[in-house]
């Protein structure tokens, strides 16, 4: 963990004296943070920045003094500065190594009769949950404004931006996602009272024939899914593009809301694996009515990287094309998420007024094509009679509720049947629910573990709202 700069900031900085070293100092203007304090005490000084002019002064400590440095062949370099005291330390000296891409530093400070201090630095960012006033941030992830948003490291009046006021509480304390959207939208339309498509028999025959259910065929539940609801003093961060940004059927970067103790997909923090996992995050903003989500998102060096990143307007009523035809979202349909996964709270209330997101093995979606509601599809690779992209599977009138082991598993089947649910991704693990992390009430509390819904076979359900096949391009084009 960075240390947070407490009372002075705690830089190193570069003065106007002229360097002693040819070539030019290292990493000009970069501000690195420390791991640990560099000078114990009453402060701890924990950060330090070199410019161009050579002269090194520690904030509150340390007067300004000449600065040597070497520049080595391979881009990194190396750097010295001496004082003759530091308040009561004496005979102080820093080394300090930098990187070649200055990203890291390390080193060592030390001052006669103290034990040497080891550090490791990175450069002083918004969003490194560390405030730097020298910087000019007058908030950060882990230090809110008293009664306003905070926008990239600013407090920002309520009134000048519509993302980010909301009557939620933090991150912990949630409500059901029902109504979510307010406007008619495909995952809150009845169809119970809609009659199979033609094509219903030969879908639900060849998805069985090809295996049924992922994971042996199993109608699992996966809880892995976080949604986090912004409070009015919740940070903002603009995220950064990663490499294989979906363009352009994801959003140029905007600030995204990170409620305070909120977490990614699957994890306990911002931070995931986006090279194994797929990272999800999801954030509801209920009075701004907007939902927030990005796709293979973590917080690296300060920073929020994703590989996609937009928002949902939940007053509007989107067209057949959702976004964008043939453009994806944070989910390979081109779906909002949150609007699709059941939560603890939904089950605890008796409804879930929305169909249920859902997925299949590659192979067991029909390959090169989707039908609307979905505006986009993965990589599906199976053959011209299984279930495509958006198709909407709907649990039987007739099935028999009462051979289900709880009441909260007989209300995701009343969804089921009423909503039912729309083909959004690839994958194994059939149903995905909300986690019980940031709900009021617990899976645990309405009887739902991962096995409550394996008495529902395929053989169970049958396809409604089957619109014609788009063929699959992936050349997006986005809605007004």
């Amino acid at each position: 963990m960075w240390r947070a700069l407490v009372g002075v900031s705690g830089m190193l900085v570069v003065g106007a004296a002229m360097a002693r070293t040819p070539g030019p100092p290292p990493c000009p203007d970069v501000r690195f943070l420390s791991a640990r304090p560099l000078l114990g005490g009453a402060a701890s000084f924990d950060a330090f920045v070199v410019d161009g002019a050579g002269q090194v002064v520690i904030d509150g400590a340390c007067a300004a003094v000449p600065a040597r440095w070497r520049n080595r062949r391979d881009g990194s370099a190396l750097l010295r500065a001496r004082w003759a005291s530091c308040g009561s330390a004496v005979k102080v000296r820093l080394r300090a190594r930098y990187d070649t891409t200055c990203t890291t530093a390390s080193g060592r400070l030390s001052a006669q009769h103290r034990r040497p201090v080891a550090f490791a630095a990175a450069p002083s960012r918004c969003g490194d949950g560390h405030l730097d006033p020298v910087r000019g941030e007058s908030c950060e992830l882990t230090t809110p404004c008293a009664s306003t948003p905070c926008i990239d490291c600013q407090c920002v009046p309520s009134s000048s931006t519509t993302t980010t006021t909301t009557t939620l509480a933090g991150a912990t304390t949630t409500t059901t996602l029902a109504g979510l959207f307010e406007a008619a939208n495909p995952w809150n339309m009845d169809v119970s009272g809609l009659s199979p498509s033609s094509e219903s028999g030969s879908i639900i025959a060849a998805l069985t024939a090809a295996g049924g259910w992922g994971n042996g065929n199993k109608l699992q539940i996966d809880f892995g899914l976080h949604v986090l609801h912004a409070g009015p003093t919740t940070s903002f961060l603009t995220f950064t593009k990663s490499t294989g940004y979906y363009t352009p059927d994801c959003d140029e970067p905007f600030p995204f809301p990170l409620p305070a103790g909120g977490a990614i997909e699957g994890q306990t923090g911002y931070t995931c694996n986006v090279a194994a996992e797929d990272c999800h995050l999801l954030v509801v903003d209920a009075a701004a009515k907007r939902l927030y989500e990005t796709y293979n998102a973590t917080m690296s060096s300060s920073m929020l990287v994703a590989r996609c990143g937009l928002f949902w307007d939940l007053t509007r009523s989107y067209p057949s094309g959702l976004r964008g035809e043939q453009c994806t979202s944070a989910d390979a349909a081109g779906f909002p998420i949150a609007a699709l996964l059941f939560t603890a709270d939904e089950v605890a209330a008796g409804d879930i007024p929305h169909a249920i997101r859902f997925i299949l093995p590659n192979d067991r979606m029909r390959a090169g094509v989707y039908v609307h509601p979905a505006s986009h599809a993965g990589g599906p690779s199976g053959g011209a009679s299984l279930p495509p992209y958006g198709v909407r599977f709907r649990l039987r009138a007739d099935f028999p509720l009462a051979t289900l082991p709880s009441e909260g598993a007989r209300v995701i089947a009343r969804a089921m049947q009423r909503y039912g649910m729309l083909l959004a991704d690839g994958g194994n693990i059939a149903l995905t629910a909300a986690s019980d992390t940031f709900t009021t009430h617990t899976w645990d509390e309405v009887g739902i573990d991962s096995h409550s819904l394996f008495g529902i076979a395929v053989t169970d359900m049958e396809v409604v709202d089957l619109g014609p096949t788009i063929p699959l391009t992936y050349d997006c084009v986005r809605n007004p």
